[in-house]
């Protein structure tokens, strides 16, 4: 109040010009929004051509919706499963092929192609808006409600141009889903599944390692604490534990869940990367943290990660009952969140295309070239689409990246709009200048080698599990660029090779047992990150689904 009223004479005198300044900007908003006909965006996809039909598939993990959805694809002429991580479509094309239907994997660094195949498996930033198939399958559509990545799942739910589309996810997702079917005018169908085997809580928390069942997973939320566990359980109990996190290479990730499925690692170590997909034999999960640090802040687990993470235990036709409970920490929160129904998702994301951005430098003055990363602060804070169906995704990373590509002018604004949507890890420093670099490349025209950017390993210096990680990041980008930009990232097989060669060291480095104690317990808070920007923490997650 004081503040208030020590600063009354000045508002009264700029009152006018405020108002000023509010009419200009909403007129401004009422332009811009006209210029990228954002009310009109559900209009603008080769799927209104169409009548499309649309079959939601809703319930809780372990319910058989998936299943389903894959039997309607399997049995459709063509068509595409749309998949968040490059694990699952994996698992769906290795699925499909083992049903007798050929199915190539695409994603945005590798290509697995099948002789003859009609049907692809793809992660949902491949989705192509012009391929006219006869089905497509949207699996975790709950994703549409992530600020990093849901622009995918809203753009695949009104882009994907297939007679039928089969939409999968938790019952929270159907409100914003509604609301774009209801905008494209398309019929619908609710198919309401539920858990196929039961999920029961532990009576009290586990407090021993030597007490831990074989077909157990633990989950923390840091790979300190992963790595910690790891060793603590190897070395208890006498028996292997897989681990699996989020900065694994998609090959790593698939052999330590054959160790555990196997059961040549009885225990599973694991942060919420098991939360999505992974066919695992799990009996028993527990949670040894119940918070996550972001962005330096711990935040505890919302009701829907507890479902989602815990509803990996007991799966159906491998385990009839899954276990839930704790190690080492107090179970309230955990039980509490178990039996919290999950809030509603009411918004759909909605991120730039390259003709929106387009459309507002064109508002623009023209006495220079426009600036990719200036047209997207300009979407993010000035287009306003329908607040009741949509909200703008989170640019701050592909602004980030923008910036790098906006220091060669020469280049065209849509080479720059891809290259803003390249998946680099910005939490390594190295692999932004190797990005850098590789923009300079597409540039100038000229050929980059593999080893200009990824430097061998020496025996004298060997690389530790966060070097080898970073370099396999950067041999994905090159990948991810050679598929874009062939004749400028020549070293298609080369870049294979090395993949399978850091795999190698990595599988390696994760059988050795440390040598020194690791200082992190499961109940203490995971290793803090050097402080960065909040755009920094979720890019791997958003743009490169591994």
């Amino acid at each position: 109040m004081d503040a208030n009223r020590s600063h009354s004479r000045r508002a009264s005198r700029s009152g006018n010009d405020m108002t000023v300044s509010v009419r200009h900007s909403a007129r401004l908003e009422k332009k811009l929004s006209a210029a990228t006909r954002i009310l009109e965006f559900h209009t603008l996809f080769p799927a209104r051509e169409l009548q499309r039909h649309f079959t939601l598939f809703l319930g809780p993990t372990n319910s058989g919706k998936t299943y389903q959805a894959l039997r309607i694809l399997a049995d459709a002429r063509t068509g595409s499963y749309l998949a968040p991580l490059r694990l699952l479509a994996l698992e769906v094309a290795d699925t499909l092929n083992s049903w007798g239907v050929p199915c190539h994997m695409v994603t945005g660094e590798e290509r697995i192609e099948v002789d003859g195949a009609l049907h692809s498996a793809r992660t949902i930033e491949m989705m192509s808006t012009h391929l006219r198939q006869e089905v497509v399958v949207i699996d975790e559509a709950q994703m549409l409600g992530d600020a990093d990545r849901g622009w995918a799942w809203t753009q695949a739910i009104l882009g994907a141009r297939a007679e039928r589309v089969c939409i999968i996810g938790a019952p929270e997702a159907r409100p914003a889903i509604e609301k774009l079917l209801r905008l494209t005018e398309e019929p619908y169908e609710v198919v309401n599944l539920e858990r196929l085997s039961p999920l029961q809580p532990l009576a009290a928390p586990v407090m021993k390692f030597r007490a831990l069942e074989p077909g157990t997973a633990l989950v923390a939320f840091s790979r300190a604490a992963v790595l910690g566990l790891k060793e603590s359980v190897e070395q208890q109990t006498g028996a292997r534990a897989a681990v699996l996190y989020g900065a694994l290479p998609p090959e790593v990730r698939r052999q330590q869940a054959e160790l555990f499925a196997s059961g040549q690692a009885p225990y599973l170590v694991a942060t919420d990367a098991i939360g999505m997909g992974l066919n695992l034999p799990i009996r028993t999960l527990l949670f040894a943290e119940d918070q996550k640090f972001i962005d330096r802040r711990k935040h505890p687990l919302t009701p829907m990660e507890v479902r989602q993470i815990a509803g990996r235990a007991g799966r159906y036709g491998k385990n009839e009952v899954g276990f839930v409970g704790t190690f080492r920490i107090a179970d309230d929160h955990i039980m509490s969140a178990l039996h919290t129904a999950p809030h509603a998702i009411h918004r759909a994301h909605l991120a730039p295309t390259f003709d929106h951005l387009m459309a507002l430098a064109n508002l623009q003055r023209q006495d220079r070239k426009p600036s990719l990363a200036r047209m997207m602060l300009l979407f993010a804070h000035a287009v306003k689409p329908d607040p009741t169906v949509y909200e703008v995704a989170a640019l701050e990373d592909q602004i980030f990246l923008a910036q790098i590509t906006d220091r060669y002018p020469a280049l065209a604004m849509e080479i720059r709009f891809a290259l803003a949507n390249a998946p680099v890890p910005l939490r390594a420093l190295s692999a932004v200048l190797a990005f850098e670099r590789m923009v300079r490349t597409v540039a100038h025209h000229h050929p980059l080698g593999l080893d200009e950017v990824v430097p061998l390993f020496s025996e004298e210096f060997p690389p530790s599990l966060d070097l080898l990680e970073t370099a396999m990041r950067v041999v994905d980008l090159y990948c991810w660029l050679h598929y874009r930009f062939p004749e400028q990232f020549p070293e298609l097989e080369p870049a294979q090779e090395r993949r399978r060669s850091i795999n190698r060291e990595i599988s390696r480095l994760l059988r050795q047992s440390a040598k020194a104690p690791v200082a992190a317990h499961p109940s203490s808070p995971p290793l803090r990150r050097p402080p960065v920007r909040r755009s920094f923490r979720s890019r791997q997650r958003r743009h490169n689904p591994a």
